[in-house]
């Protein structure tokens, strides 16, 4: 019998084996990752089984979507690393922004890739994908800071700010624009969101930059240290209970919700499973208890920064600390919470309650009135969103910087700004 694999010219083969990939991404993008390679066989008009002829298993297409993606980042890397010391006399911001769109427009092309290296590989993930999704897309870092450091020298930038981990920053934003169009279903409107995310870093929010000092005094920043000192990370009726929820905590950020089991955790915490029955019903109470317990705390602390007698640009201060001490502490929690993000189609999901979008708002209203904050000529609902995620300091920037650091750095660009004010 001859194998079809060698029957079907090659050049069709090649085709058909595109035509998948297009497939999966658009499957991907729309359903999540637990789109079958049937419902990817079906979209193709092929049989299931003809789908193994070109890809062995469904993280043979991931792997290669997430190749593809990268490879689209290089390219732009190095057409911009290319042209780095070209003349151009245009403003260093110019320039930034310029890239900031090419790497925006690269993530939107690629949805379905940039939900799987956003966040940790599925539980279970080859050797292979593991190190391809926890890879940084290196030559784009360096091809923004190349643009950075071109302009050394010629005083755009403010003294004593860290080049590299701005570039980082610039870069992770503007990858991250992709899911914000993706999750409030933006068309058109969203176009002049990345000259916004590299605005706000590069000009910051505030009029006149504000002094660390008096930052460091206010009472928005002392309420969410006054949180984070109480915080633990579960709360049960018992010490048996509280004892339990701790190990299913790490079980489900390690292993993923899906995966582990209650025999696994009793197993683990050197329970019987009877006992464990006794104490929760089922996997979804712990979840839930784990869960509800971290939202508690982080509303809480939230709310005493909103309460608190400081300033707007003082309380967008203090809210970018609760998001690095929350990241901090609360490791296994968001990694939770993304696992079933990474399961989630990309426009099911919401980046923020819709209340904590409404505080940004009227923090942003309230600093402007105030003559302490400066808006660009956008809706204020869609400068919240920008802001809101400013607030957030991306995961390989907080390692690589630390807690301290990071929070200078979110301040020498979402507050002050990195460029000299003119």
């Amino acid at each position: 019998m001859t194998d079809s694999r060698h029957a079907e010219p090659v050049s069709a083969r090649k085709t058909r084996r595109a035509d998948i990939l297009e497939a999966a991404a658009t499957l991907f993008a729309a359903s999540g990752v637990r789109t079958s390679l049937k419902d990817i066989a079906d979209a193709c008009g092929i049989l299931p089984g003809s789908m193994y002829y070109h890809f062995e298993s469904k993280e043979a297409l991931i792997v290669q979507l997430v190749r593809r993606y990268r490879a689209d980042l290089d390219c732009i890397a190095l057409q911009a690393r290319e042209t780095v010391n070209t003349p151009d006399s245009r403003p260093l911001q110019d320039r930034v922004i310029e890239l900031g769109r090419e790497i925006a427009s690269c993530a939107n092309r690629h949805p379905a890739a940039l939900l799987m290296t956003l966040f940790e590989p599925p539980t279970g993930a080859s050797e292979e994908l593991q190190q391809l999704v926890e890879r940084t897309p290196a030559a784009i870092h360096l091809a923004m800071l190349d643009v950075l450091r071109a302009d050394q020298g010629h005083g755009a930038l403010r003294p004593g700010i860290d080049l590299t981990m701005l570039a980082d920053r610039l870069c992770e934003s503007m990858i991250r624009h992709a899911v914000t169009v993706a999750d409030f279903h933006l068309g058109p409107e969203a176009s002049p969101l990345p000259d916004l995310r590299c605005r706000i870093l590069l000009d910051g929010l505030a009029v006149e930059a504000p002094d660390k000092a008096a930052l460091d005094r206010s009472d928005a920043l002392r309420s969410v240290n006054a949180a984070v000192a109480h915080w633990h990370p579960c709360e049960a009726d018992s010490e048996r209970a509280t004892q339990l929820l701790v190990m299913a905590r790490t079980e489900f950020a390690r292993r993923g919700y899906e995966v582990a089991t209650l025999r696994e955790i009793a197993a683990a915490s050197g329970f019987g499973s009877g006992s464990v029955y006794r104490l929760f019903s089922s996997k979804a109470k712990m979840l839930d208890a784990i869960m509800g317990s971290f939202e508690r705390q982080r509303k809480a602390a939230w709310d005493s920064v909103m309460h608190s007698s400081s300033t707007a640009l003082e309380k967008l201060d203090a809210l970018a600390w609760l998001h690095i001490m929350l990241s901090e502490k609360f490791g296994d929690e968001i990694r939770i919470q993304f696992g079933f993000v990474r399961e989630s189609p990309l426009n099911t999901r919401r980046i923020a309650e819709p209340s904590r979008l409404r505080d940004i708002e009227r923090l942003l209203a309230e600093g402007a009135g105030a003559g302490e904050i400066r808006l660009h000529q956008l809706p204020l609902n869609m400068y919240a969103r920008c802001v809101y995620e400013a607030l957030w300091t991306p995961e390989p920037v907080l390692r690589s910087a630390g807690a301290e650091q990071a929070h200078a750095l979110s301040r020498d660009t979402m507050l002050s700004g990195a460029l000299i004010r003119s």
